[in-house]
């Protein structure tokens, strides 16, 4: 069974895909199911509501309620919870989404260059050590700097982010069981039964000194040309501007 995680929906200020197309999408990929995280700052608790029963209603593959929430400008994901919990302590509102049963994961961690603040990462129970959009990690496997972040305790995740078809991925969670609920896929990844892929490729909780140094030598010089593409952009905008 094969889960997309981080997707975002129209119910996200910047999301272009309704519940049901989400759905529609993940599935012509090969996803049975597929973990929500709609910006909470986007949400109240009554659209989250919708956001709910929208999910409930999907019918192409699993949709799975959640969302994603900005605390200091870092974001931590709040996975498999259809409860609005609205703590201004970050301790609390993870305490909180556990007891409702989901889970939280610092999102996209390369965007923060790897550094967390200690609070917000103990918060944290998953990290995404690999998230496939462009500007992050692309789609060949973890980054390995993220792996010290998982400290004794934490468990690795893979995302898409996805807010539009363009972010789309094969880049997912393989789990060793079927499950039928949302509930029972959250148990599955805090108890370690799955791995991430990518469809050809796929890696374990831990990586292997191999996998290490041949993703490490990677996603350096893969950040190196992602910066410069950005700084290439950057330069066509302003002559654009100014021409």
């Amino acid at each position: 069974m094969k889960i997309m995680i981080h997707a975002h929906t129209t119910y996200s200020g910047d999301g272009e895909l309704k519940p049901a197309q989400l759905a529609n999408v993940a599935m012509q990929r090969g996803f049975d199911a597929v973990l929500v995280s709609d910006h909470f700052e986007s949400l109240k608790e009554e659209t989250f509501a919708r956001l709910v029963e929208d999910c409930r209603q999907a019918t192409d593959c699993m949709m799975v309620p959640g969302y994603e929430r900005s605390w200091r400008g870092y974001h931590v994901l709040a996975l498999g919870v259809d409860r609005w919990i609205d703590d201004r302590n970050i301790q609390a509102w993870a305490d909180n989404v556990r007891s409702a049963g989901g889970i939280t994961a610092i999102a996209h961690p390369s965007r923060y260059n790897h550094v967390i603040p200690a609070d917000i990462l103990e918060a944290c129970d998953a990290v995404e050590v690999w998230n496939s959009k462009f500007f992050y990690d692309g789609e060949l496997g973890p980054n390995p700097r993220a792996y010290p972040l998982l400290g004794n305790r934490r468990y690795p995740i893979c995302s898409q982010d996805v807010h539009g078809v363009r972010h789309a991925s094969p880049v997912g969670v393989r789990l060793n069981r079927r499950c039928i609920t949302g509930e029972d896929i959250i148990r599955s990844l805090q108890n370690g039964e799955y791995r991430m892929t990518n469809g050809v490729l796929s890696y374990d909780s831990s990586l292997s000194n191999v996998s290490h140094g041949f993703l490490d030598a990677f996603h350096v010089t893969r950040r190196r040309a992602v910066k410069s593409a950005v700084q290439l952009r950057r330069w066509m905008k302003d002559k654009r501007t100014h021409d």
